[in-house]
């Protein structure tokens, strides 16, 4: 029996449906695989690390937050990860940025930065 293999995916982690399913609309309208988590923690057990391209990340969330979420997958040796933030303050761009953070984006998104970040980290 073949199994099949699944290519390397986003992984979209946020507490806020409608951003996932926002997000997910934006990537298959691009032909760019992706999956949505609805938290860190589900991610984190999902399995699901491995077989990601990169993560873009909720800031605040209840449970485990995406600064933490950062630090685990940095640990670990994990996908590049971007966090996403309706509060970009100073602070916590710096404290992403000193955890490993890949990108910092500043929601509401802009897709051409969304993009770049994407394509900056699509190489295999």
């Amino acid at each position: 029996m073949t199994q099949k293999v699944r290519n390397k995916a986003v992984a979209i982690v946020d507490d806020d449906a409608l951003l996932l399913e926002s997000l997910r609309d934006f990537f298959d309208a691009r032909g760019i695989e992706n999956r949505v988590y609805k938290s860190a923690d589900d991610f984190l057990q999902s399995g699901d690390v491995g077989s990601t391209r990169c993560v873009l990340t909720d800031l605040k969330m209840p449970g485990t937050t995406g600064l933490q979420l950062l630090e685990e997958l940095v640990r670990q040796g994990g996908p590049p990860v971007c966090i996403m933030t309706a509060y970009a303050e100073v602070r916590a761009k710096r404290a992403a940025e000193l955890s490993g953070a890949a990108g910092f984006l500043e929601k509401p998104i802009c897709a051409a930065d969304l993009l770049a970040f994407i394509d900056s980290v699509r190489k295999p």
